[in-house]
């Protein structure tokens, strides 16, 4: 017996939440969106623009889909989802989403590099950004633009010559320092350790030796090339598999124990 279509108003309603773990994984409704894709994409659209519009008051008051929709949209792998999604990462109202912000730090990058289009300005933008969520320019920095070098879908040298030019544009978010320098030492660019001392000199950071960076640059000159693939930049999976992974079976309802935003320590 052939189950009943699920209309998509309902789709978008079960995927709406105040939180993320407001309910169990929505697995029907996300299931039904991808059997619907050429119908479900441009209303998935829309709503990203709606919260975008929104004031970001609005944004904290509102039950929304787009953090479900944002995991959709990375199994789609939709190139035309990206510079939506660019957007949408700037604002602090999506990143750090009650109980979504660890999930964002985990899944984020591949996502973005599910549905990138070629062109790393959006990115780039976003990373210079002073207005734009502090976190997410952080892992754009040092996860999402690594993690396309890593598979070679953006070339080194240019976005090596992004992160030389960002030193004058960053801010004084220590967090969004520790992206940039972390980026650099996942490029293997020896060539910018004397720009790290200086950063750390100037106190752009909080609690970051050069140890640190030359630790990190280590192991990426030991292993160059994309044929050894990090987990952390492994490809991204389904949704539905990708989300349950952060409800766990025991106690469904309960986030994962969060991060402290800008502590690069944990």
């Amino acid at each position: 017996m052939t189950s009943p279509v699920m209309p998509p108003e309902e789709i978008l309603r079960s995927l709406t939440r105040r939180c993320f773990y407001d309910g169990p994984v929505p697995e029907d409704a996300i299931e039904e969106a991808c059997r619907r894709q050429d119908e479900m994409f441009p209303l998935f659209l829309v709503e990203i623009e709606k919260f975008l519009s929104a004031s970001p008051r609005e944004r904290i008051r509102k039950h929304t889909p787009v953090h479900f929709i944002f995991f959709i949209l990375g199994e789609w792998g939709d190139q035309r989802a990206y510079r939506p999604i660019a957007r949408l990462i700037r604002c602090p109202q999506f990143t750090e989403h009650v109980g979504f912000g660890p999930v964002f730090d985990d899944v984020g990058h591949r996502v973005i590099a599910a549905v990138y289009d070629g062109d790393p300005e959006p990115l780039f933008e976003a990373a210079r950004d002073p207005k734009a969520d502090r976190l997410a320019r952080h892992y754009i920095l040092c996860n999402a633009l690594a993690m396309l070098v890593h598979h070679e879908m953006i070339d080194r040298e240019v976005v090596a010559n992004f992160v030389i030019d960002l030193y004058e544009e960053l801010g004084d978010y220590p967090f969004v320092w520790y992206g940039w320098a972390r980026l650099a030492a996942r490029l293997g660019l020896s060539a910018l350790r004397p720009l790290v001392l200086q950063a750390i000199a100037e106190e752009r950071f909080d609690d970051y030796a050069i140890q640190e960076f030359d630790d990190e640059l280590k192991l990426a000159v030991a292993r160059p090339g994309a044929e050894d693939v990090d987990e952390e930049f492994l490809p991204f999976e389904g949704a539905y598999d990708e989300i349950i992974s952060y409800f766990p079976a025991e106690n469904a309802f309960a986030p994962p124990v969060t991060r402290t935003p800008g502590d690069p320590s944990q």
